[in-house]
């Protein structure tokens, strides 16, 4: 929940955005605040506005210096205005800036003090010893500034440029008191309080001493050199009370205080009712409730959470503990996050480390049922005993002694079989060239080349490095691969056709001749 103190002269009024409850108490009455104060939780987030008549705002023009030396500058600034009978005290640094008659650049220093006339000092003391959580200490004419900026330009369309021209809202606190605010090239210049006589009961007279107590601010606008004698300034009249702006353009024209001399494109003039502002605001959203400056202000901070701008020690303390809690949290919230995203991260990998499981599970069992499809079509020889006996059919012929009827190494050309892998024989023919003096004797055999994917270029490489090492075994005279595992011109289809279906291996045929018996 959070609470806001209204401070006045006069009373103490709180607010909360929980519900439409409102408490006002006197400042004679220290007892009843110090009993309410004890009744706020801990937990509760605290405001406090000074809408005050002893709050002093000036303005200094001082030269200017580098950014890292206005800190400093306001810290010595501030010491020097700070006094026993000074309850807050702040200096800051404002957007305008100038270069004075000499050349020198020159920036606005604005200085704020707010006396103990009405004991703040013991106030605040008892919000800090009944440890509430005071965020922010707002400033009255400065609050407005914000308003103004945000709530006002927004409901009349203003536009950045008109809020540069000189300007005064003019805002009803109560039913006989009203804060008279002059903004020039957007910033606060002026704010004074004006409380109009009692005797005034009727929307008329209320008006027509409103805008007697406008013309003196305007002159006083003026006579302090801000803008030029009778030069254009705009005027914006905000109150709770629709009757009282009531043809106040034609009464300011009549009673001089829109002067004659102002072209109307020159100025701006505009009034509205606050619950007209902030229709939905806590306090001032409810209908046939009291809607002044205070109601507004307070819906305002409750929705839009303006910076504050005093400071003490105990809200310095308070305001270290809430930043260091949110540092806090964000760590927090980094860690949870990074942990989210290890448990998101790695459940994404063991995913996808099952389906790639799942696929190569699958592969293997495509590659076992290709490899048993493939035996089965070129009938290829793995039975252990036709291995065997084939081992040692090769092992018996090794042996022969032929007497050199036989030139050609067999134990060679079977090494060229096992360095080939992928070339598998199928049929082997030996012949004699020549009856009379043969020198030579010519081996045909038919074989395979696997495995063939559907293209044809690794089996004709694996062919021709086939032919090229069976033409370095010695005693060969030529190697020529009469039968090809395709047609080259590429006229043969990729597929081939035959009773047993689609072939995964290549048949090739190659002849060979060979030297066998020496010239007598």
């Amino acid at each position: 929940m959070e609470i806001i103190f209204y401070v006045t002269d006069d009373a103490l009024t709180s607010y909360n955005d929980a519900n439409n409850e409102v408490s006002t108490f006197l400042w004679q009455d220290d007892g009843a605040i110090d009993q309410y104060l004890s009744t706020v939780s801990e937990k509760s987030q605290v405001s406090i506005v000074l809408d005050v008549l002893d709050e002093d705002i000036s303005f200094e023009w001082a030269p200017a210096v580098f950014s890292w030396e206005k800190s400093s500058i306001l810290d010595r600034r501030k010491e020097r205005i700070f006094g026993e009978d000074i309850a807050l005290a702040e200096v800051h640094w404002t957007n305008a800036k100038q270069q004075n008659s000499d050349g020198r650049k020159e920036e606005l220093m604005m200085s704020a003090t707010i006396s103990d006339s009405f004991r703040l000092k013991n106030f605040l003391q008892s919000i800090e010893a009944a440890q509430l959580t005071v965020s922010r200490i707002y400033s009255k004419p400065i609050l407005l500034e914000g308003y103004l900026k945000s709530k006002v330009k927004a409901h009349f369309k203003l536009s950045r440029q008109s809020l540069k021209n000189p300007l005064l809202l003019v805002t009803r606190q109560s039913q006989h008191t009203f804060r008279q605010t002059f903004y020039y090239e957007g910033d606060l210049r002026i704010s004074r309080l004006v409380e109009i006589d009692k005797i005034y009961q009727t929307a008329t007279q209320i008006r027509s001493a409103l805008i007697n107590e406008t013309k003196l601010a305007v002159t006083y606008v003026y006579n302090q050199q801000i803008v030029p004698f009778n030069s254009p300034i705009g005027l914006i009249f905000i109150d709770g009370e629709q009757d009282v702006l009531e043809d106040i353009l034609v009464h300011s024209k009549e009673e001089a205080l829109v002067r004659s001399t102002w072209e109307e494109d020159q100025y701006l003039f505009a009034t509205a009712a606050f619950n007209s502002i902030s229709p939905n605001g806590v306090h001032c959203g409810i209908p046939g409730s009291e809607c002044f400056s205070p109601q507004a202000i307070v819906d305002f901070i409750f929705s839009d959470s303006p910076k504050g701008f005093y400071t003490t020690p105990y809200t310095e303390k308070v305001r270290n503990l809430v930043l260091t809690r949110k540092v806090l949290i964000g760590l927090n919230i980094l860690l949870f996050l990074g942990g989210m995203y290890y448990v998101l991260v790695s459940g994404v990998n063991t995913l996808i480390s099952w389906q790639k499981q799942a696929l190569l599970q699958e592969s293997i069992a495509q590659h076992e049922i290709e490899i048993n499809r493939l035996e089965e079509m070129v009938k290829l020889q793995d039975d252990a005993q036709f291995i065997k006996a084939s081992v040692e059919f090769s092992e018996s012929i090794l042996q022969l002694k032929v007497n050199r009827l036989v030139n050609f190494d067999i134990a060679s050309f079977s090494q060229v079989i096992a360095r080939h892998p992928n070339i598998q024989l199928s049929s082997l023919q030996w012949k004699t060239l020549g009856r009379l003096d043969s020198t030579s004797n010519q081996i045909s055999f038919s074989a395979w080349v696997f495995p063939f994917h559907e293209t044809y270029k690794a089996p004709v490489a694996w062919v021709d490095a086939f032919v090229a090492d069976l033409r370095t075994l010695p005693g060969i005279q030529s190697v020529v691969l009469q039968k090809e595992p395709l047609n080259r011109a590429l006229s043969q289809t990729l597929l081939m056709d035959v009773k047993k279906g689609e072939v995964k291996a290549l048949p090739f045929t190659i002849q060979m001749r060979v030297n066998d018996v020496e010239s007598k």
